[in-house]
């Protein structure tokens, strides 16, 4: 899962998605159920959520992640 994260989500797209939605790290940490530092740290590429965390996050951003899944499987492809 780890491989994942790596390939096809960076913290320069969490913090888009963030920033898209209007909220401080705060925020999505506590909606996230973790600290804000641990938040943060997944922003600068320092550790990945798990992936019940990135589906809350995909959640509350409103990502669809039908889209997601098909971007990713035409990465791969390629």
């Amino acid at each position: 899962m780890v491989d994942f994260f790596a390939r096809y989500i960076t913290g320069d797209d969490l913090r888009a998605l963030r920033k898209k939605k209007g909220v401080t790290t705060a925020i999505m940490a506590k909606h996230l159920g973790v600290c804000r530092k641990t938040y943060e740290n997944w922003e600068r590429d320092v550790g990945q959520p798990k992936l019940n965390q990135f589906f809350a996050i995909c959640a509350y951003c409103s990502i669809d992640l039908t889209d997601l899944i098909a971007k990713i499987r035409g990465q791969q492809s390629s």
